[in-house]
């Protein structure tokens, strides 16, 4: 039986489905977590419409994560397409992580207070500018070609970088989303400032992908169909990665500029 997606090279794809059943351990996971870290909070002091937004979100985080990594998409990603593969990253590195923090109201987060030693390695772990290098470092490591084919070809490798992802996503989101630790100097400025940098900063993968005159992931080089050609797949995987994120970031930092607006707007004209 497959537990998760990996790379079978000179594998016929099929249209029959196949389940993966640690994608769907998983996401029962996930919801169980959920569920419970709600029951032990009052959350009455939100309003229905953001209870409902923020179970909204979480509904499709789990819902672009079972998608990209269950069957059809993560076997394709995995064996097939590399610009699969890179839409496959955009949900569960850039855009889960961030519907998953939204998803919990902030009280979720208070308990952690009480754990100086926690909270001191989150405010490090978290501070956005080792945020940035993280998830930079993250992104540019589970994209180089050597370890792509190093670890895709088995199904644990293949978890490793999709967990990789995961949490390179969750350390990146945490100073933009979560309360704890508190980061009153980081304002709606810096946020945008922040969005705005990974937008437009041209990673090592990127260049590689769009810039070379041969494929470098010897996975997708020889793949069978529903391969494309293995070197116009690849550019268009490095372009999905480009514009992807610069949606993405661009949509984060329209959030936080309406949300800045609304605060100026509320706050009382200075005599």
């Amino acid at each position: 039986m497959t537990w998760w997606c990996f790379a079978q090279p000179g594998t016929a794809w099929t249209w029959q489905w196949q389940p993966l059943m640690g994608v769907w351990l998983a996401m029962v996971l996930l919801i169980w977590v959920y569920q419970r870290a709600l029951s032990r909070i009052d959350d009455s002091y939100e309003s229905s419409r953001l209870r409902k937004s923020r179970r909204a979100a979480f509904a499709l985080a789990i819902f672009l994560l079972w998608a990209s990594l269950d069957w059809p998409l993560g076997p394709l990603g995995a064996s097939y397409l590399a610009s699969v593969h890179m839409v496959q990253f955009l949900a569960v590195g850039i855009a889960a992580p961030a519907l998953l923090l939204l998803a919990l109201p902030g009280a979720a987060y208070e308990p952690l207070r009480r754990h100086p030693r926690l909270i001191k390695a989150l405010s490090d772990l978290t501070h956005p500018v080792s945020a940035f290098f993280i998830f930079n470092i993250v992104m540019t490591a589970t994209h180089w070609p050597g370890v792509v084919d190093l670890l895709m070809p088995t199904q644990l490798g293949s978890f490793v970088l999709d967990a990789a992802w995961m949490l390179g996503g969750l350390i990146f989101w945490w100073p933009l989303i979560v309360p704890v630790p508190e980061r009153p100097g980081f304002h709606s400025l810096g946020k945008i400032a922040y969005l705005a940098l990974n937008a437009f900063l041209i990673r090592p993968p990127f260049a590689m992908m769009i810039f070379s005159k041969s494929p470098i992931y010897a996975i997708y080089e020889l793949a069978p169909p529903p391969a494309r050609d293995a070197l116009n797949d690849q550019q268009l995987a490095g372009a999905v990665m480009k514009i992807g994120i610069a949606w993405i970031m661009f949509a984060g930092v329209l959030v936080i500029f309406r949300n800045w607006m609304l605060l100026e707007s509320d706050r009382p004209e200075s005599a």
